[in-house]
């Protein structure tokens, strides 16, 4: 059965996620899979070489996933960036600009309940940002790390200043793991990430995010 759009609703979900790099796909590759336990739908994770390479190839990606959908595939897409310097609520409104103008519709402006093809989302300011924000999960992947992260990232790891990445890499270091490989980092940390516990807001919008676009 199709919907006036001429989506075939009764066909598995086709969920495109796009992000920066490999050591996001590591990370959420896991925690995608408990969020959509149970649900129809088909997960292709599809990395970038970085930032500025995502957003370049973005619009004919999502022009390539506008015409599926037109073709009856019942298509949805994830954007995940890190906002780093960039300032987040310009940088989502590019997003959203960017899909609009593909023939994809974004979350944003649409109201509850009613359907859209594209989240976009922005780890706050980048993805360790989540790992800070869930001491217990790092913890379980790097045993040896102290029992609380360092006093700047307690509270909100969304507020923290200065580049993350760096400080996470600083903690490591400074408990004897020489690892600094960010796709091995998200290997073993995004397993036992919280699904509803995580202190950085940004982790938990994408979590909601995704649970919206599937049900969408």
């Amino acid at each position: 059965m199709k919907n006036q759009k001429g989506v075939n609703r009764s066909a598995v979900v086709l969920l495109e996620v796009l992000v920066e790099e490999e050591s996001a796909a590591e990370a959420i590759r896991p925690l995608l899979r408990r969020i959509l336990e149970g649900c129809q739908v088909k997960i292709g994770i599809r990395q970038f070489r970085g930032k500025p390479d995502l957003l370049k190839k973005l619009p004919e990606r999502l022009q390539g996933y506008a015409a599926a959908r037109r073709r009856g595939e019942d298509v949805r897409v994830i954007v995940l960036l890190d906002r780093d310097n960039d300032e987040c609520v310009a940088l989502k409104a590019r997003l959203d600009e960017i899909a609009l103008k593909s023939g994809m519709r974004p979350r944003s402006g649409v109201d509850s309940g009613e359907a859209f093809h594209v989240l976009n989302r922005i780890a706050v300011r980048e993805l360790e940002s989540w790992y800070f924000g869930d001491w217990a999960a790092v913890r379980k992947g790097f045993p040896k790390v102290p029992p609380d992260p360092p006093r700047s990232y307690r509270g909100d790891p969304d507020r923290a200043s200065g580049k993350c990445s760096d400080a996470f890499e600083n903690v490591l270091f400074s408990s004897g793991i020489r690892i600094a490989s960010k796709p091995e980092w998200g290997r073993r940390i995004g397993p036992h990430l919280s699904l509803e516990s995580n202190r950085s807001p940004s982790f938990l919008a994408f979590v909601s995010g995704v649970r919206a676009i599937v049900s969408a």
